[in-house]
């Protein structure tokens, strides 16, 4: 008899931990901006490269995601290359998160800037 207890509890323990997350709340991430940007410049002269990106919201924001990606290339040439990534990423609206938990979106943006400097009797 002792191992029908200790099968009933193992079998109830199993079935709360099973059901637990049907009765539980779902969890909700922030929000979150992000840009990946290439800039490459393969020519005897070093490129001029930038970026410039701003990146916000306004009021709680929950499960959202703005995404953007851009690459430029730049393949010989005489003169100087000039290689320059402009991003406006703004969040605006939305609901309040419902457990209670409203932190900052999160910006994230990386542009790799690339300058590969030929021979001079490289032909393109």
């Amino acid at each position: 008899m002792q191992y029908n207890i200790l099968s009933l509890s193992g079998i109830s323990a199993l079935l709360a931990v099973t059901l637990t997350p049907v009765f539980t709340e779902s969890a909700f991430a922030q929000c979150v901006n992000s840009h990946v940007g290439v800039q490459v410049n393969i020519s005897e002269r070093p490129a001029r490269q930038g970026s410039n990106i701003e990146m916000g919201s306004t009021g709680p924001c929950t499960g959202n995601v703005n995404s953007s990606s851009a690459t430029q290339v730049n393949i010989g040439g005489r003169g100087q290359a000039e290689q320059q990534q402009n991003v406006n990423q703004q969040m605006r609206g939305g609901k309040s998160n419902p457990t209670g938990v409203n932190g900052p979106t999160i910006n994230n943006a990386v542009v790799v800037p690339i300058n590969v400097k030929t021979p001079k009797n490289f032909n393109r």
